[in-house]
């Protein structure tokens, strides 16, 4: 029995100091934990790590990760993602911080205009003999689709956009004529027999387009809006054409003609835009003959209308 009781004794001597230990530690912690637990909102969620609480916290676009005497907020709005540190040793003054820069360009979406054909620079007027290229220009539409664009900040409202997208065309022949591909691939003017009138002629293509702009935003102030001015170049690629006419020889009938009617497959030019948020006012320029060199009139495509962007 005595052999007993000095057993209890010796291990109660060297557990007593031990749990002392813990439970002032275990104290200080919760003690701790009670003093930040009272300050912080019920959809705070604290752990201890060391000697310090470690929290966060979120509230609608905004995060807050506390850890001892620093604070960081985490705020996401319209222009990116911010970090914002404060320190309460030095009277939560605040500096700011940008994470990332969020260049976002406009450039995906529709586009609708009218077309046209330079046959110099800054000149539209046909020579005598390609004057059956005289077209209706408000009857002369195109339409683009692009899809969304890539965009490459440089900073948050200058940067490089880029996409790929469709362009369908429509050149609406103002004389009673359309066109055809004769010997040796040259292009020339249709006309109908005597007695037969075209009530409507057009050519139409189809192309594959790929612009590459430099965008520039400027912000406007107490908005988080932005005027927009894009310029840069495009490249094409033909998927096809075709001519159509709609004609009274007693009866109302069409003929439409599929061929490639010498028309140049791969094309270049400038495009720029001008617009305010999602509405720009476009117009792009080709530096490529619409027809390959010797085999039809000297044509450079031009367009102008309006985009609609979605990014």
């Amino acid at each position: 029995m005595k052999k007993v009781i000095s057993v209890i004794a010796i291990i109660s001597m060297i557990s007593m100091p031990l749990f002392s230990q813990n439970k002032e530690k275990e104290q200080k912690l919760e003690n701790l934990e009670n003093k930040e637990y009272k300050k912080a909102p019920k959809d705070t969620v604290s752990v201890v790590i060391g000697d310090e609480i470690f929290s966060v916290r979120e509230s609608g676009d905004e995060t807050r990760v506390t850890l001892g005497n620093k604070e960081y907020r985490v705020v996401e709005d319209n222009d990116g993602v911010r970090v914002y540190k404060s320190d309460k040793r030095d009277g939560d003054k605040e500096f700011y911080h940008r994470k990332h820069n969020r260049f976002r360009g406009h450039l995906g979406g529709f586009e609708l205009g009218f077309n046209g054909f330079m046959t110099d620079y800054w000149s539209t007027t046909l020579a005598p003999e390609d004057s059956y290229f005289d077209l209706n220009t408000s009857k002369s539409w195109v339409w683009n689709f692009l899809f969304p664009n890539i965009n490459i900040g440089i900073t948050r409202h200058l940067g490089f956009v880029s996409t790929i997208g469709f362009n369908f065309s429509t050149y609406r022949f103002d004389g009673n004529n359309s066109i055809k591909k004769y010997d040796y691939s040259v292009i020339g003017p249709l006309y109908p027999d005597s007695g037969i009138v075209f009530t409507k002629s057009k050519l139409e293509s189809t192309y594959l387009t790929l612009p590459l702009l430099l965008e520039g935003q400027i912000p406007l102030s107490g908005h988080n809006k932005t005027i927009n001015i894009g310029a840069g170049v495009i490249g094409a690629l033909k998927l096809c054409s075709k001519a159509k006419v709609t004609y009274d020889d007693g009866d109302k009938s069409k003929s439409r003609t599929k061929d490639d009617f010498s028309m140049n497959v791969l094309r270049w030019g400038a495009t720029a835009r001008i617009g305010y948020e999602h509405i720009q006012v476009y117009g792009t320029t080709y530096f490529t003959r619409l027809f390959e060199k010797g085999k039809g009139p000297e044509l450079y495509p031009y367009e102008v209308g309006i985009a609609f962007t979605f990014n």
